[in-house]
């Protein structure tokens, strides 16, 4: 087994849908299902990839991948936040409001916005080989730290965080996703400065 990073390609769109859900324990897709682009896309997932086809910072341009031998391991999706915030829109659906507000928080941080790993890979390095490109990108960009956004509840991606230099500075009550139950009580803000 050996690990390696490489920028994402479009033709990885699919693969990174697949990651961004698993990283959300399966949310994205119940949003997906309900997307006005679902109709006739048949999968919720294919959604999921047309999404990552876009040309805008939740795509397949600032996602990283970690791979062995051809085979997926895991994937980063990071990009620096503006300096001034953007404010969050009125009209957001509720689920995503407080992930939202979080984020505000973020400006000027390279913000890690979905970090997923096959769950096979989990524990053989692929997310810490995927923070190191964070820390790479981060300077590059000349961003002022790095946040993101985890479930109080996912103790395994906390810890990892935590040995990686970041803490909590802020949290927000979760509002659950229609239908699903939420596996913690809070959002947390994980920085690094």
């Amino acid at each position: 087994m050996v690990l390696s990073l490489r920028q994402a390609r479009k033709s990885d769109a699919a693969e990174i849908a697949l990651l961004v859900n698993i990283a959300v324990h399966g949310n994205m897709a119940r949003g997906w299902a309900h997307d006005e682009e679902a109709e006739g896309t048949y999968d919720p997932l294919e959604v999921g990839r047309l999404e990552m086809l876009k040309d805008d910072v939740f795509g397949w341009r600032n996602a990283t991948m970690a791979e062995d031998d051809g085979e997926i391991a895991g994937m980063l999706l990071g990009y620096r936040k503006p300096d001034e915030k953007q404010g969050v829109p009125v009209d957001i659906w509720a689920p995503l409001k407080p992930i939202q507000e979080l984020e505000e928080e973020a400006n000027g941080r390279f913000f890690i916005s979905m970090l997923g790993v096959h769950k096979h890979w989990r524990g053989k390095g692929a997310g810490s080989l995927l923070l190191d490109d964070a820390d790479k990108r981060a300077a590059k960009t000349l961003a002022n730290g790095q946040a993101l956004i985890v479930e109080d509840a996912n103790e395994g991606a906390r810890k990892l965080y935590e040995r990686r230099g970041f803490s909590v500075t802020q949290s927000r009550p979760m509002v659950p996703f229609p239908g699903v139950s939420p596996h913690g009580s809070e959002w947390l803000l994980m920085v690094k400065e």
